[in-house]
C-alpha cells in the first residue's frame, strides 16, 4: 500500500491535466487500496471548493462517498469520516471542523471548543464569541 497525496487525487478526480491525470490513474491502479489520510480529506475538500475548481458542496459530498465506499482506498478510520460527511452533509460548517469533533469524539473528548460562529449549537461542539 502507498499513501496519496492530494495532488495526485485532485488530478484524478478533476482531470485538468492529461498527463499528470493518466499518471495518477495509473498510480492508483497498480497499488489499491491507496491509504489517504484526515489531512489529505481536508486540503481536497478545500481545494476542490477552490476559486479554481469551484466544487458545490453536494459535489463534494457525492465524491467523498463514492471514495468512502471504493475498495481502491485506504482511510485513517473510515467510520470516523463517513460520521463527519454525514454531519457536513446537513451542517453549516465545514467538512474538516466536523472531522475534527468526530475525532475528538473518538478519543474520548466531551466536545470541541472553537471559535468559528458556524459550529453555534451543533451537537459535541462549543461556540465562543
Amino acid at each position: 500500500m502507498i499513501g496519496l497525496d492530494t495532488n495526485i487525487l485532485v488530478r484524478y478526480l478533476t482531470r485538468d491535466d492529461e498527463q499528470q491525470w493518466q499518471q495518477a490513474v495509473t498510480v492508483i491502479r497498480h497499488n489499491q487500496p491507496c491509504f489517504i489520510t484526515n489531512i489529505v480529506l481536508c486540503e481536497l475538500v478545500w481545494v476542490l471548493r477552490g476559486t479554481n475548481y469551484s466544487f458545490r458542496k453536494d459535489e463534494i459530498v457525492s465524491v467523498l462517498e463514492t471514495m468512502l465506499h471504493s475498495a481502491a482506498f485506504e482511510f485513517e478510520n473510515r467510520s470516523t469520516i463517513d460520521q463527519a460527511l454525514q454531519r457536513y452533509k446537513q451542517g453549516k460548517a465545514d467538512f474538516s471542523d466536523y472531522l475534527i469533533g468526530a475525532i475528538s469524539r473518538q478519543v474520548g473528548c466531551t466536545e470541541t471548543v472553537s471559535f468559528d460562529g458556524k459550529l453555534k449549537g451543533e451537537r459535541g461542539f462549543r461556540c465562543l464569541e
